[in-house]
């Protein structure tokens, strides 16, 4: 699956980012993602569970 940032922040500000895991298995993030949850030099709900997530490729679009 591929995501966007909604999804990242708002699960992990509830504390529920591994239902992603349990949903899809895998996801796919542009780098703009990784960007936006990087952005204005914070850490956003959400930036520490995908660095640490295995299972969260992140990938440059074509």
């Amino acid at each position: 699956m591929v995501s966007d940032t909604s999804p990242l922040t708002n699960l992990a500000a509830i504390g529920q980012f591994v239902l992603l895991r349990q949903l899809y298995g895998s996801l796919h993030i542009a780098e703009a993602v990784w960007d936006e949850l990087n952005e204005a030099g914070q850490h956003w709900p959400g930036r520490n569970e995908v660095a640490d997530a295995q299972w969260i490729e992140r990938q440059i679009p074509a």
